[in-house]
């Protein structure tokens, strides 16, 4: 039946242009494929549709009788299909996006920026936030994800990382401590992420490891707030160091276990598989792999 569909969309388009070869320059394929989808539906038909030779044709009273059923076959599809390509086409000038919410204050925004100035015809939409959105469900273009990408139908591509350290506010050591070791941390009140696991793993210069795990007594969706709960002397938080370093010099936040070190945290960019590598998608993950990829942390 497909076939069918398309063979009378040929048949349709000879009977207009009047000859085999400007129906294949009209639709973008060759004369001998032209002639074999005619071919094709006459067998199927099991009739003759035009009568030609080398130097003309003409439609048999069939091809009279099937031209009109064809005909409407080939304005749906250039009404339709040709349509919707060409929308498509003028579509591709808008982009949304989603990054973490922890980016906000970063040199990643000032990427992002350059890309608005380097393209006013683009219409960019951001959603900014720390949980993981459905790319699929809402309709994103590209999303910034920290942490390991799960297996899915989902393509992705790692652009840098960052690191981490675990910070406390002053009066909460002191109310706390003291704390020595990566397993005195699973004891302490700990600021949880709502997509993150409750647990942690610290490395020691020395080659020791160590893995905990901790149950939050506050859990919250965003790494800023977490930050600013920590500040206040909530709990324990493990934000990036580029989001807590000014906090850190003025003396309201305080490194813990400074010489314990924590895997850098990732940063991917994720799209759907049928994105075209020609799109804007694929412009702005240029854009940002080629100045990001390199950096291992990032200040604010």
């Amino acid at each position: 039946m497909i076939d069918d569909i398309r063979y009378l969309i040929v048949f349709a388009k000879i009977a207009e242009v009047g000859s085999m070869s400007g129906a294949a320059e009209a639709l973008g394929i060759t004369t001998a494929t032209i002639s074999q989808h005619l071919t094709k539906l006459e067998k199927n038909l099991d009739t003759a549709l035009l009568y030609r030779n080398t130097r003309k044709q003409a439609l048999t009273p069939d091809g009279e009788s099937l031209l009109e059923t064809a005909r409407a076959m080939l304005d749906l599809y250039e009404k339709g299909i040709i349509g919707f390509k060409q929308r498509s086409t003028l579509m591709t000038s808008s982009l949304r996006i989603s990054i973490p919410a922890m980016f906000i204050n970063s040199s990643f925004m000032d990427e992002v920026a350059r890309f608005i100035g380097e393209n006013p015809d683009i219409q960019l939409s951001i959603v900014c936030s720390d949980n993981r959105q459905d790319i699929i469900g809402e309709n994103i273009d590209v999303a910034f994800r920290i942490g390991d990408m799960p297996d899915s139908s989902l393509k992705s591509k790692p652009i840098f990382s960052f690191p981490r350290r675990v910070v406390a506010s002053p009066d909460f050591l002191v109310r706390h401590g003291p704390i020595r070791h990566p397993r005195d941390l699973a004891a302490v009140p700990w600021i949880g992420l709502t997509m993150r696991a409750d647990n942690r793993h610290f490395r020691h210069p020395s080659g020791e490891e160590c893995g905990i795990r901790y149950t939050p007594c506050t859990r919250v969706d965003n790494v800023a707030a977490a930050y600013q709960l920590a500040l206040r002397g909530v709990g324990l938080a493990a934000p990036p160091e580029f989001m807590v370093q000014r906090d850190v010099a003025d003396g309201a936040l305080e490194w813990v276990l400074p010489e314990w070190s924590q895997e850098p945290m990732r940063v991917y960019a994720v799209w759907p598989s049928n994105v075209s590598s020609s799109s804007v998608a694929y412009r702005l993950i240029h854009v940002i792999c080629n100045a990001l990829q390199h950096v291992s942390a990032m200040a604010a």
